[in-house]
């Protein structure tokens, strides 16, 4: 087995790649950029023992202060990456992919978005319905001045129709400002919360029961408690 430690380019977290499985460890920003994406190597040796080596000749490396090119270690030594000693956490080493992280809080954060993305869907259904009676007393109108000619009759129903419209348009005029900044705020709030427990990153603009069918973020790697 073989595990390579380096630096995320994306996050400039720590990433331990174990048997072709990148894991992420620590805070965003944490590894300084003198250590490398692919920094050292590390192979299990006997006894609980462990064989590193830097990948490039460039790299540096620290084992209890010494600057090495491969040495044999224990957990009892102390690992350092990079010309800022970036101290290499054992924990990460050994039990990078038993770590799980619970994403069950998102089903109501994803529920909570869609039921209200739901309502804006049908509230302008509605309104667009409701903006078409507008042609149907305007035709009713037209009807009776066939029928009846000019009369009382069709004024009314001609007045109805012009206020209707003159209604109906105010409304659709702030509807067009105000829907869209529901819309833009309800999108940047969902961005803000649907997001990984772990690493913070968003997870789109995908359901919760299609998300929980992945086995991890696909940002982190963390896996899913399942």
């Amino acid at each position: 087995m073989e595990i390579i430690i380096g630096r995320d380019q994306q996050t400039r977290k720590l990433c331990i790649n174990k048997e072709g499985k990148p894991f992420l460890y620590g805070k965003e920003g944490s590894v300084p950029m003198n250590v490398s994406r692919q920094h050292l190597a590390m192979h299990p040796n006997i006894k609980g023992k462990w064989l590193i080596k830097n990948l490039n000749e460039k790299n540096v490396t620290y084992v209890n202060g010494i600057n090495i090119e491969s040495k044999i270690v224990s957990e009892a030594d102390r690992i350092e990456l990079g010309e800022s000693r970036f101290p290499l956490p054992w924990a990460a080493i050994l039990e990078p992919e038993g770590e799980t992280v619970d994403i069950s809080p998102l089903k109501k954060i994803w529920d909570d978005y869609d039921e209200k993305r739901l309502q804006h869907q049908i509230a302008e259904r509605k309104f667009n319905t409701t903006r078409s009676i507008t042609g149907i007393i305007t035709m009713l109108a037209i009807s009776c001045s066939i029928i009846l000619g000019h009369g009382p009759i069709y004024i009314c129903l001609y007045a109805i129709a012009i206020g209707t419209s003159v209604i109906l348009t105010y409304q659709a005029y702030r509807k067009s400002s105000e829907v869209p900044n529901q819309q833009r705020d309800m999108n940047k709030i969902f961005q803000q919360r649907y997001v990984c427990p772990k690493c913070g990153h968003f997870m789109g603009f995908q359901d919760y029961e299609i998300l929980r069918q992945g086995d991890a973020c696909p940002f982190c790697r963390i896996k899913y408690k399942k």
